[in-house]
């Protein structure tokens, strides 16, 4: 699965990818590959693809500005820092080396996926089952808001990694799902 197609689709309900090559002769073996091996999309993805093309714009507009809202509350102190949240990655937060590129790069806004690390990997592991408007998956994109610890798929990442991606909920309810979901892997 590819995350372009996951955001183009924003409903998880389509499997695709895209290939691309900067190298002209790449991308014709690519094609030629393709069209000897039979894999273009079936008519049932392509329907769906060109129907969820046409809100991609404001999906995605939507949970860029939601994420950003809320990674701000994750990395502030009166936040997600008071409740164990020691690392926030998203470009939106001005003070991370990839700021300035992000912005000049991304003016529509930073993504709506981000990660978090927790203080320990206990914290981490219990997180997504506590929050109630996320759901604990791996898809990227959707209009539901979903969450995974990662270290439960790839030993290679922090054991407090958390990967989140936002959907299309109101933030203040994201915010406040993740507070209690938070504050609950704390008292357990």
């Amino acid at each position: 699965p590819d995350p372009r197609s996951a955001f183009i689709s924003g409903h998880s309900d389509v499997l695709a990818g895209v290939a691309v090559a900067a190298d002209s002769s790449v991308g014709a073996g690519l094609l030629s590959e393709r069209s000897a091996l039979g894999s273009p999309p079936g008519g049932l993805e392509t329907w769906l693809l060109l129907r969820s093309m046409r809100t991609m714009d404001m999906r995605v507009k939507r949970q860029s500005e939601s994420a950003t809202k809320v990674v701000a509350w994750l990395d502030s102190e009166s936040g997600g820092r008071k409740f164990g949240v020691e690392v926030v990655h998203h470009p939106s937060i001005p003070s991370r080396d990839d700021h300035k590129v992000a912005i000049e790069q991304m003016p529509g806004g930073c993504g709506g996926v981000f990660s978090i690390e927790l203080d320990t990997e206990d914290a981490a592991k219990k997180f997504p089952g506590k929050l109630e408007l996320f759901r604990d998956a791996t898809s990227l994109g959707g209009v539901e808001s979903l969450a995974e610890w990662r270290r439960k798929y790839d030993s290679g990442v922090p054991a407090g990694l958390v990967r989140m991606s936002i959907g299309l909920e109101d933030p203040d309810d994201i915010i406040r799902d993740i507070e209690q979901a938070l504050k609950a892997v704390r008292s357990t």
